[in-house]
């Protein structure tokens, strides 16, 4: 559920405008010049190469933003002749199942568009290009720090990041005038105190967590031990943090059920039966679309953090098959997509932030204050120095995920003791890193 929701609020994001803008198996150059070509813009014309065609997967653009990919791609073999790209764009539902068969038959696109989860659990696998070792450090220079980390296991990058929407909160005036509280909370402890009251006064809920994983995470839990060889989250913490959470569910201020399903927040966020979404900038875009009836008590604030001080974002990167055989060119065509100018013409389209540190500068991102969209723009972008995109990096990445988010149903609605789902669950994630 997770990464579907992840990867539904990321194609959201990208299907819904919030702007009125609208080393080489055959290549035999150096990945350094084509590389200094492609972040400086030099198009002077490199050696001669043989040509190469490169198979590129993306996940749900069309027909929105092809166009846009279209141009990208154009502009790409117009610089770097010798390099034609074939363009492929798959459903989600789609993707994962496709991509694990093409490069079990070694026929593998040489750049595909993954989302981390998936990412890193093909990293494990060893189906995917280190891009420390084949990529040059000019173009591996030019992504924020704490998302390329978000695509390393073990000191290794396996994608570079491509776009990203950080949560913000946003929230219900109205609901929180009555309720008597003046801010929506900014932690996980100002959110137990404040969703008692927020419920006995008003009778909506406060908020919905996230899914299990995230919500251990982000209040500084971690999952996996350091070598990601056993469960690391059966802590006095993780006890005390999910008895809380029990609690709150058995007195009716924690929703029971629906936990991370964001149509169901905006449902009742619509009927005021919800005060606050912290999720992705694009609940703004929903909610004027869908319950137009609340914008006006609306604003936007900085995500609900866990006691870690991170919240969950999510993030799309590029990543390169191993069973490519075209490394350097799909290098080259990976980080030309994601470079500082063709990032700022996808954020301009979309309502999602860059991953470079010279796009995220730009003024575009906070120039509108007055606007309900540009405020939840300028949040988003100031939320994206403290969001993370969960992975594990291990080669059940899945399966563990799934596990771990299982103690949701044992906890919140069979009402199991929370220390003895934690044991139980703890045995189960050690049996799958076996």
């Amino acid at each position: 559920m997770v990464k579907k929701t992840v990867a539904c609020i990321l194609i959201f994001a990208l299907c819904l405008a919030l702007t009125a803008c609208g080393g080489s198996n055959s290549g035999g150059g150096t990945a350094s010049n084509s590389a200094n070509a492609s972040n400086s813009g030099d198009s002077s014309a490199p050696e001669k190469k043989e040509p190469v065609t490169l198979e590129f997967w993306t996940l749900s653009l069309q027909p929105t933003f092809t166009d846009y990919i279209n141009g990208v791609i154009k502009d790409f073999e117009s610089q770097y002749d010798w390099i034609t790209v074939k363009w492929t764009d798959l459903p989600y539902d789609a993707m994962q199942q496709k991509l694990v068969a093409q490069i079990a038959g070694s026929k593998a696109p040489d750049v595909v568009n993954i989302w981390t989860t998936l990412l890193l659990g093909m990293a494990g696998k060893g189906a995917l290009v280190d891009l420390k070792q084949e990529a040059t450090p000019e173009q591996l220079s030019i992504y924020q720090e704490s998302l390329s980390k978000s695509n390393e296991v073990g000191g290794a990058l396996y994608g570079f990041p491509w776009y990203v929407t950080p949560p913000i909160t946003t929230y219900n005036m109205e609901l929180f005038k009555k309720a008597g509280l003046d801010h929506p909370p900014v932690d996980y402890n100002e959110m137990f105190e404040m969703a008692k009251t927020m419920k006995e006064t008003t009778g909506a809920y406060l908020y919905f967590p996230n899914e299990m994983c995230q919500v251990l995470f982000s209040n500084g839990i971690q999952i996996l031990n350091a070598d990601k060889t056993a469960a690391a989250f059966n802590t006095p913490e993780a006890v005390d943090l999910l008895t809380r959470l029990q609690q709150g569910v058995k007195e009716g201020w924690i929703p029971r059920t629906d936990w991370n399903n964001w149509d169901n927040m905006i449902k009742l966020y619509a009927q005021d039966k919800l005060a606050e979404i912290s999720l992705g900038a694009q609940t703004v875009t929903r909610i004027q679309n869908e319950a137009p009836d609340s914008v006006s008590k609306t604003n936007v604030a900085p995500p609900l953090l866990g006691t870690a001080g991170i919240a969950q974002g999510a993030l799309q990167s590029l990543a390169i098959p191993t069973a490519s055989k075209h490394h350097e060119e799909a290098i080259l065509f990976a980080n030309f997509l994601s470079n500082d100018k063709n990032q700022l013409a996808f954020d301009k389209l979309a309502a999602i932030m860059p991953t470079t540190k010279d796009t995220a500068k730009d003024p575009f991102f906070t120039s509108d204050t007055e606007s309900l969209e540009g405020k939840a723009r300028a949040e988003a972008a100031k939320a994206a120095a403290v969001s993370f995109d969960l992975g594990l990096g291990v080669e059940k990445e899945s399966e563990v995920v799934s596990t771990v988010n299982g103690m949701f149903e044992s906890i919140m609605q069979a009402n199991k003791d929370p220390k003895t789902v934690l044991n139980e669950t703890e045995a189960k994630v050690n049996e799958l890193l076996k």
